[in-house]
């Protein structure tokens, strides 16, 4: 990884045009396509990067690449891989409790974790995708009434999904949406906001049981955090694909 060490003061801001495609069942290698592809401009557009996880669990990673990347972002008192992922979910704290479901880890997170977050890093002040994803605050309208609501997206969006189950059916396609963005709180006058990053979060079901998560980024930190963001949405699809009963394949 000299590359990494050659560029360790550099923050890449993802560019958009033309898309190039990424396919790789290795994690690391993934990311280094991509950031290589970037830094000599072979991909110099926007990237849809696919990661294929053929055991069903979390994806291969090569240990060499991911501990020389955390070393020059620890140094840079940058977020590491395990940081950046934990923005997203928080999965080592759900198997270290026993894999509990969304709702217990849900409550757990904002409870225990999340104020912990907060104090560590005013990065954080804006709250952290998780959180959106556990507590995502919207208005509800019927009948000229509004009220503020707050919504457990992924546990919604589990609770249809087992209850379509019962009946022998799924969910539709189009109900299997996450938001992160969130325009009440995030469209402002900044030139630059370092969160969201990760706009929306959708999930693809296929009749044999097995499961895909997609992200949305429209502007993406490659050195910086696109490694924590691959790693964190694999997790996160691990733990909606443990409470459904389904493989995770991408």
């Amino acid at each position: 990884m000299q590359d990494v060490g050659r560029i360790d003061t550099w923050r890449i801001p993802m560019k958009t045009n033309r898309p190039e495609l990424i396919i790789e069942q290795n994690l690391s290698v993934a990311w280094v396509r991509a950031f290589l592809g970037m830094l000599d401009n072979s991909i110099s557009n926007s990237l849809t990067l696919a990661i294929r996880v053929p055991d069903g669990e979390l994806p291969d990673e090569d240990l060499p690449i991911r501990e020389r990347l955390d070393a020059v972002l620890h140094a840079l008192k940058i977020p590491t891989v395990a940081q950046t992922a934990l923005a997203i979910v928080p999965y080592k704290p759900w198997v270290r409790l026993g894999r509990p479901s969304i709702e217990k880890l849900a409550e757990y997170y904002l409870k225990e974790l999340l104020p912990r977050l907060k104090a560590l890093s005013t990065k954080n002040r804006y709250g952290t995708y998780f959180e959106r994803l556990v507590r995502y605050t919207g208005v509800h309208s019927k009948n000229g009434h509004h009220e503020i609501r707050t919504v457990n997206q992924l546990d919604h969006i589990i609770s249809i999904w087992k209850k379509r189950a019962e009946k022998n059916g799924r969910p539709r396609q189009s109900a299997l949406q996450l938001a992160c963005f969130d325009p009440a709180k995030d469209h402002t006058g900044s030139a630059l906001a370092g969160f969201p990053c990760l706009q929306q979060i959708s999930l693809t079901y296929c009749e044999e049981g097995t499961l895909e998560i997609n992200g949305y980024y429209p502007t993406q930190y490659i050195f910086d955090r696109a490694y924590g963001n691959y790693l964190g949405l694999c997790q996160l699809g691990c733990v909606i694909a443990n409470e459904l009963g389904a493989r995770l394949t991408g």
